[in-house]
């Protein structure tokens, strides 16, 4: 159904370019670009905080989940600028578990008319309430969606009962603040490994920043396994004023020597509230269209996934890996599950970007007949030359080099390891600029 005027609306995106290495990160931006009926523009949030823009030629700005609302990255300026705008703002936000009371703070002030978030239904209302945000359509959705060609993309696939890799990962270390879903990452990487290491089953498991894998490469290292580890994603621990970390740092000062899992009892655990977040992550659509085998710890999965149709559940204390690699074994099962997989996730089309994106647009057109806002013909005309904006979002590079997580040169790798260690010591709010510096933008 399209909008009831003559052209489409114009809006406006703020994301940080900076983030756009990140194949997510970037479809996601990309999606608006290819399969909206609007008009979008793009801006870095850097050139946003310096006030070129006039908010007024555009009908709706869009902040991107890209940057870190709670951390600083909008400047008090910014802020003040949107919350004088006239049409109608949205949100995507992600990560709403750090820092949730300064989010739900900018919300308010800001006057976000709709907000995107990765709070699955059920629990929007318990971290949302509505009578906090009488003015604001909160819309539950994923972190990402499947985008056109990914198969594609991704390259003609032997059947998996044919690969000779057998299990393959890619984990990040988080810490302990993010909860038993964080720390899942890594125990699924570990106990895995050392079974198939003990068992002599090949295995490409890894879970340290200087071995991640981007862009085409990354497509390349899912097919090439027979099967695939993965967890939900999300963190139940919600650091809701802000103070988790210092918390944490306060009780290791104390208690000198003390144990993640005792930390985590005195600590951690009176926050984590188990099932308010877990949701399915986007590298359920990669594995399923490269008709990787999905070798998952047991959980929801959002409603996409099913037990034993789409996916070989892993208990979370590993009980049954003998029984998940026997069915790993059984050729004609996997390739029958991988098929399934793929046709009703990627075929159907149900978790597309093009879908998604009709949904957002619904919603916005839908927003700005609710509040009555003006639309595109009482709106100014803009230069996107002079005002920094882009039809579409720029493209960032890997933080480190190619060079420096080559897995073949122990040297580099270590290299790699330590700069990794020094970006992850500077403050999130000014790695953007760093970036830039550096040229990885």
């Amino acid at each position: 159904m399209q909008p009831p005027h003559d052209k489409p609306l114009r809006i406006l995106c703020v994301y940080a370019a900076s983030q756009t290495y990140t194949s997510t990160v970037f479809e996601h931006l990309e999606g608006f670009r290819k399969y909206s009926r609007y008009d979008w523009g793009f801006i870095d949030i850097s050139l946003f905080n310096n006030g070129i823009v006039n908010l007024e030629s555009f009908d709706a700005v869009v902040l991107h989940y890209s940057v870190r609302l709670p951390f600083g990255q909008v400047s008090d300026a910014a802020q003040k600028a949107l919350r004088n705008f006239s049409g109608l703002k949205v949100l995507f936000i992600q990560d709403e578990y750090d820092s949730t009371e300064v989010t739900k703070r900018i919300i308010s002030t800001v006057g976000f008319g709709l907000v995107f978030s990765v709070v699955p239904d059920h629990s929007l209302a318990r971290i949302y309430p509505p009578t906090d945000f009488p003015g604001t359509r909160f819309v539950s959705n994923f972190t990402g969606y499947v985008p056109d060609g990914l198969a594609a993309q991704i390259g003609e696939s032997v059947e998996p009962s044919k690969r000779q890799l057998a299990v393959a990962y890619r984990g990040r270390p988080l810490p302990l603040r993010y909860g038993k879903l964080g720390q899942e990452k890594v125990e699924v990487a570990r106990q895995v490994k050392a079974y198939c290491i003990s068992h002599g089953i090949t295995c490409d498991i890894a879970w340290d920043e200087s071995s991640r894998i981007y862009g085409d490469a990354w497509y390349r290292f899912i097919g090439s396994a027979k099967a695939m580890l993965g967890t939900e994603s999300g963190s139940n621990v919600f650091d809701w004023d802000g103070t988790l970390e210092r918390d944490i740092s306060s009780y290791r000062a104390a208690n000198p020597g003390s144990s993640d899992d005792e930390i985590y009892n005195k600590v951690v655990a009176k926050r984590e509230l188990d099932g308010l977040m877990n949701q399915l992550s986007p590298r359920i659509f990669e594995m399923a269209a490269a008709k990787t085998v999905m070798v998952l710890m047991e959980g929801q999965y959002s409603g996409v996934l099913k037990p034993h149709i789409h996916f070989v559940p892993l208990k979370k204390d590993f009980s049954n890996l003998d029984q998940v690699f026997d069915t790993l074994n059984n050729g004609e099962a996997i390739d029958a599950m991988a098929e399934r997989a793929y046709k009703d996730i990627i075929l159907s089309e149900m978790y597309s970007y093009r879908k998604f994106v009709g949904m957002v647009d619904e919603a916005i057109q839908g927003e700005l007949s609710r509040l009555g806002l003006p639309i595109h013909s009482e709106r100014q005309s803009f230069s996107r030359v002079e005002s920094g904006i882009t039809s579409a979002p720029l493209r960032a590079r890997p933080p480190l080099p190619a060079f420096f997580t080559n897995q073949s040169m122990p040297l580099t790798r270590f290299v790699g390891r330590m700069l990794v260690a020094t970006w992850q010591r500077v403050p999130i709010r000014i790695r953007p600029y760093l970036k830039r510096m550096l040229g990885r933008i």
